[in-house]
């Protein structure tokens, strides 16, 4: 067991990396693995401590309590820079107090909007009970006929990549896990792609969720792979890179981790 309930609805928890997360007790998605194991998603964890580098600049999209923006903002030290996004306004708070409690504010920029194609306010479905699961777009009746939840509309705003992040020279590393919204993040940052500012993008495939959106986002991929040479790769639970393409990733039904090594030269 690695948490304890310190009441109003929150665990403190104690990561097997070392560092501790407050989480919300009334969530089913990421608190029960995070109380029991202290950890979730091996793979893009283990990457993470094996690649991030002290000084690097690494943007978390789709932070959530921010397990991962933690991890981040402890591999990459003071001289590093995190830029987290989070729309989920209950969850947000979660993320800016575990940044407080392990002392990462010092390298870290928190944003509360989501990451989308185009600057404006859009509706957000909130799971109240699977928190993780929250997303930019409606969930379907096949996702509720897999979960028992509740959701909440909220309005959020939302912001381009392309313009919050101009004035930025080099993106190390750039993780965007927003539950389908990953169609539209992509397109609003296709600047700093073309720009060659982005060295290597992480993110979910997941056709349950971008529903409508996948062949389209799948499009998009592949003109990145043939267009710029980019290259594709699956990560194994230790963090390691499997080399693969767009092409055999659509005979999976998903992948929680996808990595895509953009050229930068």
């Amino acid at each position: 067991m690695q948490g304890v309930y310190i009441g109003d609805n929150k665990i403190l928890t104690y990561m097997e990396w070392n560092a501790n997360l407050i989480v919300p007790s009334n969530d089913l998605s990421l608190t029960p693995s995070l109380v029991t194991n202290g950890h979730i998603e091996l793979g893009l964890t283990n990457f993470f401590r094996k690649n991030l580098k002290p000084g690097n600049t690494v943007v978390d999209i789709g932070a959530n309590i921010g397990y991962f923006s933690v991890l981040i903002g402890i591999l990459i030290g003071p001289k590093g820079k995190l830029i987290a996004y989070e729309s989920n306004p209950y969850i947000y708070a979660f993320l800016m107090d575990n940044l407080s409690i392990n002392y990462l504010h010092d390298r870290s920029s928190v944003y509360q909007c989501a990451v989308y194609s185009s600057s404006k306010f859009l509706q957000f479905y909130a799971s109240k009970r699977f928190m993780g699961n929250s997303s930019l777009i409606q969930h379907s009746k096949t996702y509720h006929k897999h979960y028992i939840d509740e959701i909440e509309k909220v309005q959020v705003k939302a912001i381009t990549l392309d313009t919050h992040l101009q004035n930025i020279t080099e993106i190390d590393f750039l993780k965007i896990d927003i539950e389908g919204g990953e169609y539209h993040a992509f397109l609003g940052m296709k600047e700093l792609i073309q720009n060659k500012k982005i060295k290597t993008i992480i993110f979910e495939l997941n056709p349950g969720m971008l529903q409508e959106q996948y062949t389209p986002f799948i499009k998009l991929l592949s003109n990145l792979e043939s267009q710029n040479e980019n290259t594709f790769s699956l990560l194994s639970k230790d963090g390691t890179k499997v080399p693969t393409s767009v092409e055999a990733l659509t005979s999976l039904n998903g992948y929680p981790y996808v990595v895509m090594d953009l050229r930068t030269s």
